[in-house]
């Protein structure tokens, strides 16, 4: 039987729900049901991960060096919850949780010895699967950081190594997809290794190829063999579990041991995904246009003083943040007026007086393609630098 056939059986024993958890309070499994879900748990499977709250609870009753389930008080006007520890072979592996009604009394709360041996059996699965997900992200994270940070002969290899062990289908070409937060983040590897989870079985449009992901330095990284559903991952990153993430996704490129390429780019459209609100969760190098060159550009270090002097005059009048606004929609739109009315929602007479300011604050002519190359570079240089 596998952990779900396990799992189900366990819940239909204690006749109600359950979820499980590993030590790290990450979703492993939960139960089928048959009536409505409650807040609570619905949000945790949704996030696949324990509230800290809840885990808070859990550490504080002392669920961890129980002989069996504890009874937990509700927490914020939820259920009270009936946590058991899953061990194997003495070493803690995980929780089963579930929720009781708070007038239950303990005697209908005491374990057989079936309950008992169907917990064993779920921990003997939870010890096989961290084993197997330890041994598995150890030579994850060995090969593609060759992969994607070694020499010539260390990507070949590498290369080599994750096609003829399975782990990456063979196709015409890759790409790279990185998901991280922005700075002033800092997201838990546990989370990041959950996102990978959560990607490699939810972006595919092929799901029959493989695709290999790892954690490196702070950031999920995977390789993949196929096209994916762009739609699918921002989804996935509305999760509460991956609210601070932002994803970037690479060009294609072949053969696997170029796959390094991807990530290059990759991390630039991610970068752009963190500091331009303007820009979805996800970004696709493809989709950058002249972002791609400025994105590479030392953008923490720039100030004012180093925008155009037309920029600077402008942003630093009184009613300059609107005015930009209106000439980057204006040059956004090639200068076509009436096109750019309706973009901004207003007459087109209030548009020619706003670009009558723009050109009395800025002393220069808006029919000059090299100034408006220049306005145009310098206030989307000062948006990526945050200084408008």
């Amino acid at each position: 039987m596998n952990l779900e056939g396990h799992v189900q059986a366990y819940a239909d024993r204690l006749s109600r729900p359950i979820i499980v958890f590993d030590v790290d309070f990450n979703v492993i499994a939960f139960s089928i049901h048959d009536r409505d879900v409650d807040h609570a748990r619905l949000a945790i499977i949704l996030s696949h991960k324990g509230s800290s709250r809840a885990r808070e609870s859990i550490k504080e009753y002392r669920v961890g060096h129980a002989d069996g389930p504890v009874r937990i008080p509700p927490l914020d006007g939820g259920q009270t919850r009936h946590v058991a520890p899953v061990r194997h072979e003495g070493h803690l592996v995980g929780y089963v949780s579930s929720t009781i009604p708070e007038d239950t009394p303990d005697e209908h709360l005491i374990e057989d010895d079936a309950i008992r041996e169907s917990r064993a059996q779920i921990g003997v699965i939870l010890a096989a699967m961290a084993l197997g997900n330890r041994e598995d992200e150890d030579r994850a994270l060995r090969l593609i950081t060759a992969l994607l940070d070694g020499d010539r002969d260390q990507r070949t290899r590498a290369a080599d190594e994750l096609l003829t062990g399975g782990l990456v289908s063979p196709v015409p070409h890759y790409s790279v997809i990185t998901l991280a937060a922005p700075s002033g983040f800092d997201p838990s590897s546990a989370a990041l290794r959950l996102v990978i989870d959560r990607a490699l079985s939810a972006i595919p449009v092929f799901p029959a190829l493989k695709a290999v992901g790892t954690v490196v330095d702070g950031e999920a990284v995977l390789v993949v063999p196929y096209e994916i559903d762009r739609d699918r991952l921002v989804g996935l990153l509305e999760l509460p579990a991956f609210a601070s993430l932002r994803a970037g996704i690479g060009g294609a490129h072949a053969p696997l041991a170029d796959a390094y390429r991807s990530r290059r780019e990759a991390r630039i459209a991610a970068r752009g995904a963190a500091i331009d609100p303007t820009r979805d969760r996800v970004v696709h190098w493809e989709d950058l246009g002249l972002d791609r060159m400025l994105l590479q550009l030392p953008l923490e270090t720039l100030t004012r003083s180093d925008l155009p002097g037309s920029v600077q005059r402008l942003l630093e009048a009184q009613s300059g943040p609107d005015l930009a606004h209106t000439l980057e929609a204006y040059l956004d739109c090639g200068c076509d007026a009436q096109r750019t009315a309706l973009e901004l929602h207003v007459h087109r007479s209030t548009l020619y007086y706003r670009l009558d300011r723009v050109r009395a604050i800025t002393d220069v002519d808006l029919s000059d393609g090299l100034i408006r190359r220049e306005l145009h570079t310098g206030l989307r240089v000062a948006t990526l630098a945050g200084l408008r």
